[in-house]
């Protein structure tokens, strides 16, 4: 019998699709380059881009020598270092059983592209960090502090233009302009200006493109990078506390640890913000109960949990943790006793740019891999087939490409 058994579904409950796929505007491919892709899609490892560093014009005095000017050659290397897989296992007595098994089938099947689909974007948003310049609420500057800038009808107009100007300033002719926002944000560009300077499209937001503003091809996306900082200070964590990520992802702070998803309180506030992030990073591995730590973790079975969970990092200072999401804004909610911890504002990083600036490069986007004679962890013979879909990718900004993008830090208007 398989570990993910399918037994006790209810068929009429299934039917009526309350298992549907969270459906997301995957738009990474749509404004990266190319380049990459073609050459590492036909095999191998690494592609090298070449340039030479740039020159300078002299003057020039009749009768006198030139100063020869030498040119350093350099290659920049992509490589598809990301590889992942989404594995499912159908059991066949239960697949036999199943009434609805073609329909079990495709759910599986349309949920393994999904998560691939899902990770390739991520990847390509994250890349805010490439970019040289950043704009928030100081304004545009190469600061590594993140200071998100709150964004209103009022000074919509002249943010995105400031962008748009300094872009053109730094680079000078731009080809195709694009700028990616949430869903939240792309709703205040709407309400600012439509039927005023901003263009919908003929077929509004479809596959994530919503129109024109300010200069820009908007796009709107729900795997946008976003962080937030949870501030204990010298607060002191109390039993029953918890935050919730997105709608099921909850950690529950405990003095013992009882159930998945249960942190033990430890023993000082640093002990804490590390225990909280080592969750956060690995919620599907437990950490062993003890005076500095302590988790529970959810398990396969948990899937609505690991789901609002995954793509998480976190890092801890003394007093602090953030957590950073590459599957767009993760909308806590959060409870503590003690009124002096709290959390700051959720940033969104959006992005800003040059279309083709950033390269994606993928050789598998959900290969499916049959196996139809799997064994257990003791070699023993299943009856069943395992699915597994294969990605191979890799995303990278080259170096004339960083003053090209900006990082747009915008807080949520969620």
């Amino acid at each position: 019998m398989s570990n993910n058994s399918i037994s006790g579904l209810i068929e009429k409950i299934f039917a009526k699709g309350i298992q549907e796929i969270l459906k997301k505007n995957l738009i990474g491919e749509k404004i990266c380059g190319k380049k990459a892709h073609k050459e590492l899609n036909a095999g191998g490892n690494t592609f090298d881009y070449g340039y030479v560093s740039r020159g300078v014009l002299q003057t020039y005095s009749s009768g006198t020598g030139v100063t020869k000017q030498y040119f350093l050659g350099t290659n920049e290397t992509m490589n598809l270092s990301t590889k992942k897989v989404f594995n499912f296992f159908l059991d066949d007595t239960e697949m036999r059983q199943h009434k609805k098994r073609v329909a079990y089938l495709k759910q599986k099947n349309e949920e393994a592209m999904e998560a691939i689909s899902i990770e390739l974007d991520g990847m390509v948003m994250n890349r805010y960090q490439d970019a040289t310049y950043k704009y928030g609420s100081g304004g545009i500057t190469q600061s590594t502090t993140v200071a998100g800038k709150t964004i209103s009808v009022a000074n919509l107009g002249s943010s995105f233009g400031k962008v748009f100007a300094f872009l053109k300033n730094r680079v000078g002719k731009l080809r195709s302009k694009f700028i990616v926002v949430d869903d939240f944000i792309a709703n205040e560009i709407e309400e600012t200006a439509i039927g005023n300077t901003f263009q919908v499209g003929d077929l509004a937001f479809k596959n994530g493109y919503a129109g024109t503003y300010k200069g820009f091809k908007v796009y709107v996306s729900n795997n946008l990078t976003t962080e937030i900082v949870l501030t204990i200070g010298a607060g002191t964590i109390a039993e029953n506390d918890y935050i919730t990520i997105k709608e099921s992802g909850t950690l529950t702070f405990m003095n013992a640890l009882a159930s998945a998803g249960d942190l033990n309180i430890a023993n000082t506030v640093a002990n804490n913000a590390i225990n909280l992030a080592a969750a956060l990073n690995a919620p599907g591995t437990s950490i062993d109960e003890s005076g500095t730590a302590g988790y529970t973790a959810y398990t396969g079975t948990d899937g609505d949990q690991l789901f609002d969970l995954d793509g998480l990092t976190a890092a801890s200072t003394t007093t602090t943790v953030t957590i950073t999401s590459k599957r767009g804004l993760m909308m806590i909610a959060s409870s503590f006793a003690d009124g002096d911890i709290s959390f700051g504002t959720e940033v969104v990083h959006c992005i800003a740019g040059e279309e083709g600036t950033i390269e994606l490069a993928y050789q598998e986007k959900g290969k499916v891999k049959i196996n139809e004679n799997p064994v257990d962890s003791s070699g023993n013979t299943i009856l069943g087939v395992e699915h597994n879909f294969l990605m191979i990718a890799g995303v990278k900004t080259f170096r004339e490409g960083m003053r090209k993008i900006i990082d747009v830090q915008l807080n949520s208007l969620a």
